[in-house]
């Protein structure tokens, strides 16, 4: 079985893939053969039971090292001296260059001067999508989803009933798109079909048409059900679980146009790569994706 095959049959990411095959080789549980060009991985016939012991040692070390962090961030007495105990140097000397000794502690004081520049950096800058496929353009989120008030405003509406997407989500995508795309004219604004979340983007593309005053299109469908991107864990997985979910009912009302795609989240850009695809393919010139939020290390595709 090839490497891609089996970190879609487990959900899991590339790396994890590698650690686990780097122990199992190890203890000559599997080995690496070669098909042509490519790499697989076979079962050792008779081969030893996987030695768990290592890693339960490994994991002992660690929570040890995790431990002597722990105490060398709330120790009361000497930091040098800590420090030099846990190297093994037991000197006799009495330290006095750290915080705990003779140099003052350094605190931060969070004016409302500051607390102002990072509410302006929250609604100035905007991460940049890097999903450029067939004629769609990279696009831009207005924040980041996951460690913003952005995310949890958009996590309440969808999966607590907190009713439609707020205004300001509203006024911070329309700074996003006018700080990517200036003034540019779209012909068409068409959104994602959604997984879960009923009409709340359907609700809130509509406000943005009507500010931007540009006409809306509800023509962009899925031709079969979609699991939410957020339960898999790889790009291989996610791309696989929208290919080929989505139609536009009526081509000819795309073709020659520039469109603006409006989403919610994007995690790994694959539900907007996909789309952008088709709707290249229905010959519509250009796609700039918007979306609400980006997922925080979420992996472009």
């Amino acid at each position: 079985m090839g490497e891609r095959e089996i970190i879609k049959r487990a959900n899991i990411k590339q790396n994890q893939f590698r650690i686990i095959k780097a122990d199992l080789t190890e203890q000559s549980i599997i080995r690496e053969i070669k098909s042509g060009s490519s790499k697989k991985y076979e079962y050792i016939y008779n081969a030893p039971t996987l030695n768990t012991q290592v890693f339960a040692e490994l994991r002992k070390i660690k929570t040890a090292d995790l431990d002597n962090m722990i105490g060398y961030v709330e120790t009361k007495d000497s930091r040098m001296k800590y420090l030099c105990d846990y190297l093994g140097d037991n000197a006799d000397h009495d330290f006095t260059n750290c915080d705990n000794t003779s140099i003052p502690k350094f605190s931060i004081q969070i004016t409302p001067e500051w607390e102002a520049k990072i509410q302006e950096f929250r609604e100035t800058f905007f991460p940049e999508l890097e999903v450029a496929n067939g004629n769609m353009v990279n696009g831009v989120a207005a924040s980041y989803y996951g460690v913003s008030t952005v995310g949890a405003a958009i996590h309440r509406c969808k999966y607590e009933n907190g009713g439609d997407f707020p205004d300001h989500l509203l006024i911070l995508t329309l700074k996003a798109f006018r700080k990517k795309f200036g003034q540019e004219k779209f012909d068409l604004l068409v959104y994602v079909p959604p997984t879960k979340s009923g009409d709340l983007l359907k609700s809130f593309s509509e406000k943005i048409a009507r500010t931007l005053k540009f006409p809306i299109s509800y023509n962009l469908i899925k031709t079969r059900i979609t699991s939410e991107q957020k339960i898999f864990e790889n790009a291989y997985l996610k791309r696989d679980n929208v290919k080929d979910a989505f139609t536009f009912k009526a081509p000819d009302e795309i073709r020659g146009k520039s469109i603006l795609l409006i989403d919610d989240i994007c995690d790994s850009g694959a539900t907007l790569k996909e789309i952008g695809g088709l709707l290249s393919n229905f010959g519509a010139i250009k796609i700039a994706p918007i979306v609400i939020a980006k997922t925080v290390g979420g992996d472009l595709a």
